[in-house]
């Protein structure tokens, strides 16, 4: 039931998303400055023709319009449709029958009309000289709304007429199920909210000053965004609110789980609230002297000064680890192997960032444990006697990086992960992760050469752990949900492997991938380097044409390869499987509101009929991106290049 009432929500946002345009001089209002500051996710799209057009012309589009991909896109579009139909949704029209409503601006939003618990959808779309057009949709949508057992009601709100459909109530989400749909100088307003829709239609009549335009997070996004823009038009515009957002997505799984620690509250009593929301514009195409550059995105995460904090600091508490210094040196080191899939590098106060996990370890735990943890690392007569302090995080850079490679065949498996961290004095830290390693039973050496590499063998039990993600890490969403949902959810220590080799500190989920960048180095000038490869090249030029300097943040990745896992075990039907980045968002995503979400999901899509992926991966060029830090917040930018 909560799967079929997610897709029943998202209904409405269907109709923005696959309607055909017809353009012409936008005359309706901007939807930003008719919706309320309840908004929590946004996405306007200015000219659907255009960015239609655009998007077909882009690697990804030429790939979903190939004759291979026909079988596959015909049968998801019948998946979805059923979808619909299983949550009652049956509007009775097919979406290619919405193309001649839309005259202007599509907007589709997410909001909370009625605090924290409270979740909504809005859609707004500008039907200038459409009314005809949008008369025939209506009748559509009232005759199968009272099919499915609506009722179909006429109501004023905000002066102005409106249908109202009291669906059927929903056992596992008690309160109003209600639809209206209401025009108004030539914006229809589609919204389960009826405080929304009273807001929007005042709004039409006479300007307020509390819209979302008006919002500081929305203008400060925005407006950052829009100076790296580089074109003056874009093909869409967006901003969310993040912790607003997220309340909205645990609204609509029926409320949060009552099991363990709330991480969604325990990051805003550790000060991450200050990050106020982030966003900007994508354009699917932009030509310039070298390259042709797709889907070109330009960003801005809002995290201003913390009027709580202390003196001296921009943030409070944990969120004190939100530290990525600018570095105007990027170039992959001597040991990145040049056929990797994706290569992250980063600058991060390591040391301060250690310092101040503090807090989130002893609210996490709901127990001053972190001193404790430290002390007995060292002076427990059972433990390692190794003083974590002074022999390894003193020694600990600022720079960071992450690799990951995949192995094949696929499996879930397949794609490894690897941590290198810079060190100021290899030394002491090697000693002391040998200190650690000789007394782990779980621990084996392997030796590559004169190096050393440890692999920790998996353990049966469930242990806690605690994972520190953020900017960066593609994988941070998964774990950290794994964590709203309570110690039931524990993630089992996995295969791991250490090693220090030269001034480096790497950590991997498999001992092959440390071993690759060992003999990668080992190879001195024959070596096969990343920063030679023509892509990675290409890439670099691209990102110094967007804006790239002295960043904290680089990114460059193999779409091919880095999509090869997810694409593969969907057509084996192993995708709950996975154990890619990638993956586990998906997973995660998929898995919100079924009545187990502890369980491992049944994959949601068919993917029997997709083509081998020799045939589409020549459609899948590289990415790339950079991040700054700035006084407010952080800029980011990239795109993605022709293969």
């Amino acid at each position: 039931m909560m799967q079929a009432y997610r897709w029943a929500r998202l209904a409405l946002l269907c109709v923005g998303i696959f309607s055909l345009a017809q353009a012409q001089i936008q005359a309706a209002p901007k939807a930003a400055t008719v919706l309320p500051q309840t908004i929590k996710s946004y996405v306007s799209i200015p000219d659907y023709d255009q960015a239609s057009a655009n998007f077909d012309e882009t690697q990804i589009g030429k790939m979903m319009a190939d004759p291979v991909m026909k079988p596959f896109t015909d049968d998801l579009k019948e998946q979805i449709k059923q979808k619909l139909i299983a949550g009652g949704v049956k509007l009775g029209i097919n979406l290619d029958d919405l193309k001649d409503v839309y005259a202007g601006e599509i907007c589709f939003a997410n909001d909370q009309p009625n605090g924290a618990k409270s979740d909504g959808v809005v859609l707004t779309v500008d039907v200038t000289g459409k009314q005809a057009q949008v008369d025939v949709l209506l009748a559509k949508i009232s005759k199968h709304q009272k099919a499915n057992g609506a009722k179909e009601s006429k109501v004023t709100i905000g002066g102005v007429a409106a249908t109202k459909f009291d669906l059927p109530p929903n056992a596992e989400k008690p309160g109003p199920n209600e639809a209206y749909y209401a025009v108004s100088q030539d914006l229809l307003v589609a919204t389960d909210s009826q405080l929304t829709l009273k807001y929007i239609l005042e709004s039409i009549a006479a300007a307020k000053q509390d819209n979302l335009a008006s919002l500081e997070a929305f203008k400060a996004v925005l407006a950052r965004a829009a100076e790296g823009r580089g074109p003056d038009t874009y093909d869409f515009e967006w901003f969310v609110e993040p912790f607003g957002y997220a309340e909205v997505l645990r609204s609509q799984q029926g409320g949060r789980k009552k099991r363990g620690t709330d991480m969604l509250q325990l990051l805003r009593n550790q000060g991450f609230d200050a990050v106020k929301g982030l966003g900007g514009y994508v354009n699917f195409m932009v030509a310039n002297d070298s390259d042709q550059l797709e889907m070109v995105h330009s960003s801005f995460v809002y995290a201003p000064q913390d009027p709580q904090a202390e003196n001296g600091e921009r943030f409070r508490l944990g969120a004190r680890v939100l530290n990525f210094p600018n570095d105007p040196n990027f170039q992959p080191h001597n040991w990145v192997p040049d056929d990797i899939a994706t290569f992250l590098d980063f600058r991060w106060n390591v040391q301060d960032a250690f310092k101040f996990s503090e807090t989130i370890v002893n609210e996490y735990a709901d127990d001053e444990i972190f001193d404790e943890l430290i002390e007995s690392l060292e002076k427990d007569p059972a433990g390692p006697k190794v003083d974590v302090v002074n022999q390894i995080v003193r020694h600990l850079d600022d720079k960071v990086c992450m690799l990951v490679d995949v192995k094949t065949p696929i499996t879930p498996q397949s794609e490894q992960r690897l941590v290198a961290v810079h060190l100021l004095d290899p030394a002491p830290v090697k000693a002391a992760i040998t200190q650690i390693m000789q007394q782990d039973p779980n621990a084996e050496k392997h030796e590559v050469g004169e190096e050393e590499i440890w692999e920790i063998h998996e353990e049966e039990e469930e242990i806690p752990t605690l994972v520190i993600s953020g900017p960066g890490f593609p994988d941070s969403f998964a774990v950290n949900n794994q964590f709203t949902q309570g110690d039931d959810n524990k993630p089992k220590i996995p295969n791991a492997a250490v090693a220090v080799v030269g001034e480096w500190v790497y950590f991997a989920n498999n001992k092959e991938l440390i071993k690759k960048v060992i003999l990668t180095k080992q190879a001195g000038g024959n070596a096969k380097l990343l920063d030679q490869a023509a892509d990675y090249q290409r890439m670099d030029k691209a990102l110094q044409v967007l804006g790239s300097g002295a960043d904290s943040f680089r990114h460059f990745a193999r779409t091919d390869q880095a999509a090869r896992v997810t694409y593969e075990l969907m057509q084996q039907g192993k995708m709950p499987e996975s154990e890619s980045a990638l993956g586990k968002i998906i997973n995660e995503l998929w898995s919100m509101g079924q009545e187990d979400e502890m369980a491992k999901r049944e994959q949601q899509i068919d993917a029997s009929k997709l083509p081998p992926f020799a045939q589409v991966e020549g459609y899948l060029g590289p990415t790339g991106s950079y991040a700054r830090s700035e006084d407010d917040g952080w800029y980011v930018s990239g795109a993605m290049l022709k293969k």
